[in-house]
């Protein structure tokens, strides 16, 4: 058993999941939150593509894409978008191309369609304390303004336009924060019902939390399990070995409080199809130790690396939750690791009086 200990400091979370497997990633990447919310907002503002139907996840800055679109050329646009965002740096397209449902079209012209874009931003409670307006619809383009109080009221508001029937493609001018706050990401404790129905941070903190059950647990393997939640529904993409462990996978996320149900879309790849390289405990320990070296700034908190046959326990304090997520994340991900325990206790740095 390989033992080691250093002193990280605190960061946006996921900035550790920027990293690329190897450990040679720059500290100045992107949060994979930050570059999933980016990606989705992306996909939902631009030109020849429908993003309704896709699901968004980025691991150590690899942003994968799945669901739905109804032609190979969206399909392409799609991938082309997600790849110019900042961050991302490589997108793995796993979308359909399948051909719409023929329903009757009822047309609405622009003047409905500013009213009902209207009526849904008033109604969405999440969206209180931004100020969202409509500054023009034209031929079913909506053009949003205003302020939005933090980047998921941005994002939240993008979506619920691009929902609305008649809305042809949604562009933006809201002002917001470029970054995702610890408050956006994750929550002390368990699921606030009261605090997070009306938060657009809901989703993400589901997310995150679904993650770190993953993760964490024994029978699923996180690191290879997308996770994207809409409005609480949770759908999971990605690859696994067996049935067992895509009901296992479910199994974990339905417990994360604020769920609503998942979409189980995972699929199995047999084990022996999968490639397998052996990685010594110390190697692995100290591949652990790179990548955090890597992140730069994670100095308030402090981390014991032990690895026993690939499985990697994290003992110690970290200053936030988000810096626990981060810290377990870029563990798992790292090769040779089989499972992770968590033993990491929160322990905030002092606030100065003076």
């Amino acid at each position: 058993m390989q033992r080691r200990s250093r002193r990280m400091a605190r960061a946006v979370f996921g900035a550790a999941l920027a990293l690329t497997l190897a450990g040679a990633a720059s500290a100045a990447q992107r949060p994979d939150a930050w570059v999933t919310t980016k990606v989705k907002m992306s996909l939902l503002t631009s030109e020849g593509v429908s993003a309704r139907d896709v699901h968004v996840d980025t691991v150590d800055g690899r942003v994968t894409l799945h669901g739905s679109v109804p032609t190979q050329a969206e399909k392409a646009r799609a991938e082309q978008v997600a790849s110019k965002v900042e961050g991302a740096s490589q997108v793995r397209n796993l979308l359909q191309v399948v051909a719409p449902k023929q329903e009757a079209k009822t047309e609405a012209t622009d003047a409905q369609v500013e009213t009902n874009v209207k009526a849904r931003l008033k109604a969405d409670r999440a969206l209180a304390d931004s100020s969202i307006s409509v500054q023009s619809v034209n031929q079913g383009v909506v053009l949003l303004s205003g302020k939005a109080r933090t980047l998921s009221d941005a994002y939240r508001a993008v979506d619920v336009t691009a929902r609305v029937p008649g809305v042809r493609r949604v562009a933006s001018e809201i002002q917001s924060p470029d970054t995702l706050g610890d408050a956006e990401l994750w929550r002390d404790g368990s699921y606030d019902a009261a605090a997070y129905e009306k938060s657009t941070a809901r989703d993400t903190w589901i997310t995150t939390a679904a993650k770190v059950r993953l993760i964490a647990s024994s029978e699923t393997p996180g690191f290879d399990i997308n996770v994207d939640t809409n409005n609480g529904i949770v759908t999971l993409f990605g690859m696994v070995e067996s049935q067992e462990m895509k009901r296992s996978a479910e199994a974990e996320v339905r417990k994360v409080g604020g769920v609503k149900n998942v979409v189980n879309d995972l699929q199995i790849v047999a084990q022996a199809k999968q490639e397998r390289v052996e990685h010594k405990d110390d190697q692995i320990s100290q591949a652990i130790q790179t990548r955090y070296d890597a992140i730069g700034g994670l100095e308030d908190s402090k981390i014991d690396i032990a690895v026993s046959n690939g499985v990697t326990r994290l003992t110690g304090t970290v200053s936030s939750r988000s810096d626990q997520v981060a810290a377990l994340t870029v563990a798992r991900s790292t090769a040779g690791v089989v499972r992770v325990i968590d033993d990491l206790r929160l322990e905030p740095p002092a606030v100065s009086t003076r």
